[in-house]
């Protein structure tokens, strides 16, 4: 049997890094549990847990980054717009 090679359009871990960096707030992250990635759209979305998201808050001028909150206002997952722009090709 052929080995197969998965590939995303972009590196979802490298993207996270870069786009943090740019973020002046201080976000507590946890373990990964689910990545997707819209190239259509451009957009990484990464969540911590399967909590149910209630509220988006955007942590940085552009609004290209958003941290999604659960109803305690945890950051439960991150929505990164123009992903791309934050990493390199891979």
């Amino acid at each position: 049997m052929a080995k197969v090679k998965v590939r995303m359009a972009i590196d979802p871990f490298e993207t996270v890094e870069r786009a943090l960096a740019q973020v002046e707030k201080r976000v507590a992250l946890g373990i990964v549990v689910s990545l997707n990635y819209d190239e259509g759209a451009d957009v990484l979305y990464v969540k911590f847990s399967y909590s149910k998201i209630v509220d988006n808050e955007s942590l940085d001028e552009k609004g290209l980054i958003l941290a999604s909150l659960d109803e305690s206002q945890e950051v439960v997952g991150l929505m990164i717009m123009e992903a791309s722009s934050f990493t390199r090709e891979v």
